[in-house]
């Protein structure tokens, strides 16, 4: 059951991945249909348009422009200052999560299986095309991630054969080569993805009813060669994120809240630990100190979701902005600032 309800979790949460993203500091997400961006600079939200109420994830191009689910069967983009809708691509099935590489090819999951497996459907956003559909994907797609010339993709299974099953694929993004290079037996963990500088950060989370805290590697991303593990974790750990020579482990606390220990890329020792407010749902990224994160997932059914900005180097939370809150005041700031 625990696996089940985690593997609900991963498939509502959806993930996402942009190139333009990170190096503004400027991150794009979806709630309920509303595309918005979360700039951790002016610590404020923007609503700059709408896809399907039923986007689970949005992803951001080269050129700014933010794709994601637009019904029955189609990714779509917005140019955000404009709030235009640009381009649209029509899909085999419906896009699930996203990720966008630096060249601007869009690998787009999706949640319902094809006669050889589950699919990833290749999209050229520069020309607005289907470049082709890789088939063959044992399970259901979880989690994406990128890093140098790789797109590293993680799946549950679902089936009667392979329910206990995760599958790690590898994906070249010249020749859009997929294949399994990795597969684990063990239906109390899970596995979600985090790449940055050539390597891949593989964490074992623990479903809901396993008494397990998880635990990382660290792997060189093309050949898999384990470089390192870290497993003193204080809590069962619930998200990871790695940028800019840094791993952020996101680990529970008994009284809902959640830990924070940065790691260095080799996960040698713990630099920083910081107490956040409530849990963590999705990391949108970090740019320099600022950390910009969702604390639940709206997907779930909850509707108080809160953007929440965090200044690593001061170890506090600078801003939080109820997104329902900032929709409903139709404010561009909103949300509280913390003094």
């Amino acid at each position: 059951m625990g696996r089940l309800v985690a593997l609900l979790l991963l498939l509502l949460g959806g993930t996402a991945g942009g190139f333009a993203e990170n190096s503004a500091g400027v991150f794009p997400l979806v709630y309920f249909g509303k595309v918005l961006l979360a700039d951790s600079s002016k610590l404020q939200l923007r609503l700059v348009g709408a896809l399907s109420p039923a986007a689970r994830a949005v992803a951001a191009d080269p050129r700014g422009w933010i794709w994601g689910r637009l019904e029955p069967r189609h990714l779509a983009a917005l140019e955000p200052d404009s709030g235009e809708m640009v381009a649209r691509v029509r899909l085999p099935r419906k896009p699930q999560s996203l990720l966008i590489t630096p060249d601007g090819k869009a690998y787009v999951t999706h949640g319902s299986p094809s006669k050889e497996g589950f699919i990833l459907s290749v999209v050229d956003t520069r020309g607005a095309a289907l470049l082709r559909e890789l088939s063959g994907i044992a399970g259901s797609a979880t989690d994406l991630a990128q890093t140098e010339g790789l797109v590293l993709l993680a799946a549950e299974g679902v089936g009667k054969e392979n329910y206990q099953f995760s599958f790690l694929y590898q994906i070249d993004t010249g020749s859009d080569r997929l294949r399994e290079v990795l597969r684990m037996d063990d239906a109390g963990i899970y596995w979600k993805l985090a790449a940055d500088g050539g390597r891949l950060y593989l964490g074992y989370l623990p479903t809901t009813d396993d008494p397990r805290l998880g635990w990382v590697e660290a792997r060189e991303a093309r050949s898999l060669s384990l470089l390192a593990s870290w497993d003193r974790v204080p809590g069962p750990l619930r998200a990871l994120y790695a940028a800019g020579g840094r791993v952020f482990l996101f680990c529970g606390k008994p009284e809902g809240d959640a830990e924070l220990l940065v790691l260095d890329p080799l996960l040698r020792s713990v630099a920083r630990r910081h107490t956040l407010q409530g849990p963590v749902a999705r990391v949108l990224g970090v740019h320099g100190a600022m950390l910009a994160y969702l604390d639940y997932a709206f997907e779930t059914g909850t509707g108080k979701v809160n953007v929440c900005f965090y200044d690593l180097e001061e170890g506090r939370e600078l801003r939080r902005i109820d997104i329902r809150d900032f929709l409903l005041a139709g404010s561009e700031t909103g949300g509280r600032l913390r003094r």
